[in-house]
């Protein structure tokens, strides 16, 4: 009876042996196969909600003013601020509204400074567009200095003149109703 109740023991040890090796499988195997959707999951939801750079539109620009001014020390210098409207479009391409706090923009002549304008704090809905009134101030003598005559008078009798404008805006995006962690810089050129 020692030997059979040995054997019968050696069995039984063997069995449970082969039953926690065949669940110990199964649950790797069920693990693995969750690990596998999670990538998969996360992958379509970084390629559906991966965010995108707003889009600019200039839509009018309308000389609004001009104010000149002559300073006497301690050279004669004579300045020219001329102020246009700017209206321009901001379209979101993504799936969460944008809303940001108030920034400038900047207008650059050939890599110079010449001009600024505050915009406004505002929301960008989602996939969705709005549209800005900006006051736009340029200084002729930063556009002059920026060229020289020379320069400028060219590129007048070329007919173009290029500008670019950079502004940098902060702000927060909703996704489902919450505001979702840290502010997202965006950053938007246009020439």
């Amino acid at each position: 009876m020692s030997e059979s109740g040995d054997t019968v023991a050696a069995a039984a040890r063997k069995h449970g042996y082969r039953r926690r090796r065949c669940v110990l499988i199964c649950v790797s195997f069920a693990v693995l196969v969750l690990l596998l959707v999670a990538a998969a999951a996360a992958i379509v939801a970084l390629a559906v909600l991966r965010p995108r750079d707003a889009t600019t539109e200039l839509l009018s620009v309308n000389a609004t003013g001009a104010a000149p001014s002559v300073v006497a020390l301690p050279t004669v210098n004579v300045q020219l601020n001329i102020t246009f409207l700017l209206i321009v479009r901001v379209s979101n391409p993504n799936p969460a509204a944008f809303r940001h706090g108030a920034a400038s923009m900047v207008l650059l002549y050939r890599g110079a400074e010449v001009g600024s304008a505050a915009v406004p704090a505002g929301t960008v809905p989602s996939h969705g567009a709005e549209t800005l009134r900006l006051n736009m101030t340029v200084q002729a003598d930063r556009v002059v200095a920026a060229a020289g005559i020379g320069g400028l008078l060219g590129d007048v009798l070329a007919g173009e003149m290029e500008f670019e404008a950079r502004t940098e805006v902060s702000g927060r995006v909703k996704i489902l109703g919450s505001s979702g962690g840290a502010p997202r810089r965006g950053r938007c050129a246009a020439s």
